[in-house]
């Protein structure tokens, strides 16, 4: 419409049916959707450079962000977000650009961040009971605040009553009980049909695939799922991390409770640290393309 308008004025072309029209998405100062942004490189951006730069966050979120998120879509702890920090595209800046455009491949960018009651959703708390008086104490984070970890329970006090030294050895054999129950879990290897209705559990692979992955024997035509994958092994040590990490810790414990906090903080990391889940090689990833 602007070269139209412009083509007896020179500088604009008239357009027919059936023309090919080039443009490119600028920045020119105002606040409009990317569909009225669109400038001719030729007739209008090499005429104004002062005024019209190009609009390299919007292609970066819009045409290089949805393609690398289809290619890493296979990689497990990647998401939108993440590949969108690593392009290095301004989150608040697109959210408020993003509100006067319709279009759905930056939805994902006006999505509010999760959480980490969200994030950890589903995951096993640690339980153990007391060695004084038997209640159940639950270690759990604090939902409204996010300033760490709570103890549920009436006897965090009955615990350091008995000596804290014996108290953090108790904490962390406990801590290391259950780690050890989730890993032993995940190598047991069970796997589930995905359809609800088939209740198949085996540990046996089946040799038939379908859709390139392990077919149901009994239901036939749907495919089989790890019980506990390496995904959900993974996010439930990072609940473990995440609630013993010391900078999280509500401000309401004792200082002899963050130095146990500590011991056990270091723990987790060790075991995550030992975990190969979050590495990606890329390379072996793509070697077949190469």
């Amino acid at each position: 419409m602007r070269l139209n308008t412009s083509a007896g004025s020179g500088g604009g072309r008239k357009l027919r049916s059936g023309d090919a029209v080039v443009y490119v998405v600028c920045n020119d100062g105002s606040s409009l959707p990317a569909t009225q942004r669109a400038y001719h490189p030729h007739l209008e951006v090499a005429k104004r450079p002062a005024e019209l730069t190009v609009d390299v966050e919007y292609y970066l979120a819009h045409q290089v962000h949805p393609v690398v998120s289809r290619l890493c879509d296979p990689i497990d702890g990647t998401d939108a977000a993440r590949i969108a920090d690593c392009l290095g595209i301004d989150h608040s800046r697109r959210q408020t650009v993003d509100c006067h455009e319709e279009n759905a491949d930056g939805a994902w960018l006006e999505a509010p961040e999760e959480s980490a009651p969200e994030n950890y959703h589903g995951c096993e708390e640690l339980k153990f009971p007391c060695r004084g008086c038997g209640t159940e104490v639950k270690v759990c984070m604090v939902d409204d605040s996010g300033d760490g970890l709570t103890l549920e329970g009436k006897c965090s006090g009955c615990m350091l009553a008995a000596g804290q030294d014996s108290a953090a050895g108790y904490l962390r054999n406990r801590l290391t009980q259950a780690v050890r129950r989730h890993v032993q879990r995940y190598y047991e290897a069970w796997q589930v049909c995905e359809d609800p209705a088939c209740a198949l559990r085996t540990r046996q692979t089946p040799v038939k695939m379908f859709a390139g992955q392990s077919e149901c024997p009994a239901s036939r035509r749907t495919v089989l799922r790890p019980e506990f994958s390496e995904r959900s092994l993974y996010r439930q040590l990072g609940f473990y991390q995440h609630c013993f990490d010391r900078v999280k810790v509500a401000d309401s414990q004792t200082e002899a409770m963050h130095s146990e906090l500590k011991g056990l903080k270091c723990d987790i990391d060790q075991v995550l640290v030992n975990s190969a889940y979050a590495e990606v090689s890329l390379y072996k990833l793509f070697e077949r393309l190469l």
